[in-house]
């Protein structure tokens, strides 16, 4: 039995024992895909997911640099057994820039091989970033993420009032934070986003799905995500 407590940095948390079982504390562990750590940070997991996009992409690297598949083959070999490796889950992802950096990071290096060099002349380079993202329309790995955690609050929202997914998010802690600049939490960071879409009644919004439907779809390419 292992048990990890989300703590503030440096603070230590013993083992836990119930009853006769002894839950032992530990900094980080994995539950259905996702690492958890002490501090509630989701950097751990998002370097542990591209990490496990890196051997779904090896796996399939052989059909991604073949001359016989088309582009639009090979993207939708990346959609459907490479990408979905890397965002499990990403509902429930509260991003840094640091991770969204990882993220395109990742993606950029499928993409060039996927579309190969460009030919300027007599000299072959590699695709820059802004011709990537030309070339998804912009519709990049962190834009899906986010889509997706705004398609997920919709449907909490819909959820009936004592549905135990909307009492976790709708919670609070009324507790005191810290001092300094505080964590964004995941409401915070979806609401921004769509405040960045100018998404404006968007509570009353959620209750149409078709309606929420659309707002979902525009966030996958929203150059301001």
């Amino acid at each position: 039995y292992i048990s990890v407590s989300v703590t503030q940095k440096g603070r230590q948390t013993q083992n836990w024992k119930v009853g006769d079982k002894v839950f032992e504390r530990v900094s980080s562990f994995k539950y259905l895909g996702n690492v958890i750590n002490e501090e509630g940070r989701i950097s751990e997991c998002v370097k542990d997911r591209t990490q496990t996009g890196n051997r779904a992409y090896a796996a399939n690297h052989h059909m991604l640099k073949s001359k016989i598949i088309k582009r639009s083959v090979k993207m939708q070999i990346y959609k459907t057994l490479i990408r979905p490796v890397v965002t499990y889950g990403s509902e429930t992802w509260t991003l840094t820039k640091s991770d969204e950096n990882l993220l395109r990071i990742f993606e950029r290096k499928i993409l060039r091989r996927i579309y190969g060099p460009v030919q300027e002349g007599d000299i072959w380079r590699i695709r820059n970033n802004e011709e990537l993202n030309r070339s998804i329309n912009g519709e990049d790995i962190v834009k899906f993420i986010k889509a997706q955690r705004i398609r997920w609050l919709g449907h909490v929202k819909r959820m009936e009032v004592g549905a135990m997914p909307r009492k976790m998010m709708e919670g609070r802690l009324f507790i005191g934070r810290r001092r300094g600049r505080p964590r964004l939490r995941w409401m915070d960071d979806v609401v921004a986003d769509l405040k960045v879409m100018k998404i404006k009644q968007w509570i009353e919004k959620t209750k149409d799905r078709e309606q929420w439907r659309l707002v979902v779809e525009e966030a996958n390419a929203h150059p301001g995500l």
